[in-house]
């Protein structure tokens, strides 16, 4: 596998492992801080940020976002400091969970310093019936055969039943490749969908596979997004 799909496939593990500083003993959390203000976890000062409605990825955010903004950005009810999110191969880390207690809202948000939360790093939504989509129109639920479609050309993935199992490795240059210059990462990873029978005929295994694989002609069907996240730059970009 080349470098550059190694690298599109395993973003989510690179932003977790490689950007992260060693976390220190958690911190107490803060008390919100008026919308005027700016976050004394932060290494330079920003405007305030206005209130957003909408649940699109990436949005609003941006790598120079601090916990603070997130409370400016989401209310601050609805973002709370977690030091155990789930990370790649049983790691943890800390970060953030927004609308923690909405199914539909909820997303988790990685930092490159997980110590200060500072610098995000990447932000993930996985629950089924989410209302948060990426820009470029991906979102929970859409089947493999309509990816695809969207993509105008096959894509690759990691076959299921692994850490990495799902993740989309390459978009072969379609629609939904990334953009020349543009440094945000839009991922999305693959699943059983919800009426597909328990043993039904997908790729498993750390192989990567296309999803006009002939040996599988009802993936397109069994398949569908399960997990969307985009990956901002790294701290040295900041």
């Amino acid at each position: 596998m080349s470098a550059t799909r190694l690298a599109a496939a395993l973003a989510f593990a690179l932003a977790l492992t490689g950007c992260q500083r060693e976390a220190a003993a958690p911190a107490a959390t803060a008390a919100p801080a008026p919308a005027t203000t700016t976050a004394s976890n932060d290494a330079t000062a920003r405007p305030a940020l206005a209130p957003v409605s909408d649940y699109v990825l990436p949005g609003a955010l941006a790598p120079d976002l601090g916990v603070e903004q997130l409370r400016q950005l989401f209310g601050a009810d609805n973002v709370a400091i977690d030091e155990h999110l789930p990370g790649a191969e049983g790691e943890e880390f800390r970060g953030v969970r927004l609308f923690d207690g909405d199914p539909t809202r909820r997303a988790r948000v990685y930092f490159q310093d997980s110590e200060k939360l500072r610098g995000l790093s990447i932000v993930v939504v996985d629950e089924p019936r989410s209302r948060w989509r990426l820009d470029n129109g991906l979102k929970m639920g859409l089947k493999l055969s309509e990816l695809a479609r969207l993509n105008g050309k096959p894509l690759r993935f990691f076959g299921l039943d692994w850490d990495y199992g799902g993740i989309v490795s390459d978009w072969n240059g379609g629609a939904l490749a990334p953009k020349d210059g543009d440094p945000v990462r839009r991922n999305a990873r693959l699943g059983l969908a919800e009426d597909a029978p328990t043993q039904a005929k997908v790729p498993a295994g750390d192989g990567e596979f296309s999803s006009d694989d002939k040996r599988y002609p009802q993936q397109g069907a069994l398949l569908q997004v399960g997990e969307l996240s985009v990956s901002f730059p790294g701290e040295d970009d900041l």
